[in-house]
């Protein structure tokens, strides 16, 4: 398997010392930078390039809203996954809306970090179950008070199949292998659903899927 550069940043070096060695027994995983804030990472970003971040929220300086945000708009391709030592509403919808490509507790088990890598790095999303259930209670809450949460464009099954396929955090490879279509087909049901549901990533669709209650159990 390929070597996936990983930088880490969090304000806490004793969490950063702890989980570099946790992902350092991945023998993919090459951790090429550190930073404690979104400003040294945006520093670090002039001489390093990673495939994947692991961006803390809460931070001094430049809070990792802010960071993901200015490092999405310098490098579009990057991937970066959001770590949290609790769930908080704001900040999870500002780093889903900001581009992040999964969203993580800083408690999760190593296997969840293994997997979470992996599928974020084939292009993939992952997201932790406690933030499944946030997004679901949400979703019940919209739809007491908004009926326009509960109108939802029709969907042709060959639509329905790949949305439940990237809510499960399938990147296109992966979902073309299980329908047994082309990576080009896959892209422009994307593209349908994504003009359909008036999203403009697979983050923001994931958001919507839950939202409208359209996720299968």
């Amino acid at each position: 398997m390929k070597s996936i550069k990983v930088i880490l940043v969090d304000d806490h070096k004793i969490f950063r010392d702890g989980f570099r060695l946790l992902l350092q027994s991945f023998q993919y995983v090459e951790i090429i930078g550190e930073a404690s804030n979104g400003r040294e990472l945006l520093q670090l970003l002039n001489t390093h390039s990673p495939d994947i971040i692991f961006m803390d929220i809460n931070m001094p300086d430049i809070n990792g809203v802010e960071a993901t945000q200015k490092a999405l708009e310098r490098f579009p391709n990057m991937k970066i996954i959001a770590l949290t030592t609790f769930l908080d509403d704001d900040y999870l919808e500002q780093m889903l809306m900001a581009g992040v490509e999964a969203y993580m507790l800083k408690s999760a088990e190593i296997d969840e970090f293994e997997n979470a890598i992996k599928k974020v790095n084939s292009g993939g999303n992952y997201f932790s179950e406690e933030m499944i259930d946030l997004l679901s209670n949400k979703k019940n809450s919209l739809q007491k008070h908004k009926k326009k949460y509960l109108d939802v464009p029709e969907f042709t099954d060959r639509e329905t199949e790949i949305l439940d396929l990237i809510c499960k955090g399938l990147g296109n490879k992966e979902i073309a292998e299980q329908t047994f279509l082309s990576p080009k087909t896959i892209e422009k049901h994307k593209s349908s659903l994504f003009q359909k549901t008036e999203t403009y990533n697979s983050v923001n669709l994931v958001i919507y899927a839950f939202k409208h209650g359209l996720i299968k159990d």
